[in-house]
């Protein structure tokens, strides 16, 4: 029942991703040696920590070769775009995150497929496609984002933007979920493994942030948006990659995934919003 909805997954995250960036501002941007360092600690968090410990759990927990091109989509996308309205709502740097979210953006349209290509082999996935694909789900929104925001229709964008991205992204995770209903059935080990794996990534890295990121000195809201950047992936974007290039195998772990993202996101809300 849930394959017709895989026709509209291109859409519906184009247009979440298109709204999502309408905060971002070109005001945020002038100041280029705090735009680095957002930048460069978004990819560091986002690929290098959370990447890296998401490939080493899989291969380690995963023996099943089905599932490897949704952890590697998973460790290879940039973070997520709620990194950004968390960043507001839990008191962290807004004009931090907003920076290093574009920026890591930016860096996906080359790091991405490179690294995609890289772990999973060119014989398995077309570059073109996979570059292609990227280009649509990455390179369109922000070009959409700027044209809206500069546009007469952009204050009613921003209205509707939270049913917008709630309703793409439930699409999303439900067509994913949807059309591994055997193997979440069939597998309940596979689905266990994966869900342990994204749990690490975001309760087991944001404590070890929290911990380190404090020791370091590092100020509470600043602290904050980099527990973020480090803890959250873009796994809608994974998804619906896997779904358009490796079907649904692959497609589980990303669906797995944005769940633990879910629960994480409201376990967020309860530890830092009572501060």
């Amino acid at each position: 029942a849930t394959r017709p909805l895989q026709s509209l997954i291109m859409p519906a995250l184009v247009a979440a991703m298109t709204v999502s960036l309408l905060q971002v501002s070109a005001r945020a941007l002038t100041d280029w040696r705090l735009v680095a360092r957002s930048v460069l600690w978004s990819v560091v968090l986002s690929y290098v920590l959370l990447g890296g410990l998401t490939l080493v759990l899989a291969r380690w927990l995963v023996p099943d070769p089905a599932f490897w091109p949704g952890f590697v989509l998973v460790a290879v996308v940039p973070c997520g775009i709620a990194v950004l309205p968390f960043s507001y709502i839990l008191g962290g740097e807004p004009a931090f995150a907003l920076m290093g979210l574009l920026g890591v953006y930016l860096v996906s349209l080359v790091v991405t497929p490179l690294a995609a290509l890289q772990l999973i082999g060119s014989d398995v996935v077309s570059p073109t496609r996979l570059v292609t694909i990227l280009l649509q789900l990455v390179a369109l929104p922000l070009l959409l984002s700027r044209l809206i925001a500069a546009s007469p229709w952009k204050p009613l964008a921003e209205r509707w933007r939270g049913t917008i991205v709630n309703w793409s992204f439930s699409l999303l995770i439900l067509a994913a979920i949807g059309v591994n209903r055997d193997v979440l059935l069939g597998q309940p080990s596979a689905v266990f493994l994966c869900a342990l794996i994204g749990l690490a990534g975001n309760f087991g890295l944001s404590v070890i942030l929290d911990a380190v990121l404090s020791r370091l000195g590092v100020g509470r809201p600043r602290r904050m948006t980099l527990i973020l950047m480090g803890t959250l992936k873009n796994t809608s974007l994974a998804a619906a990659i896997a779904l358009a290039l490796f079907g649904e195998r692959a497609s589980l772990p990303t669906a797995v995934i944005s769940a633990t993202n879910v629960l994480y996101m409201v376990w967020l809300g309860m530890r830092w919003g009572r501060d």
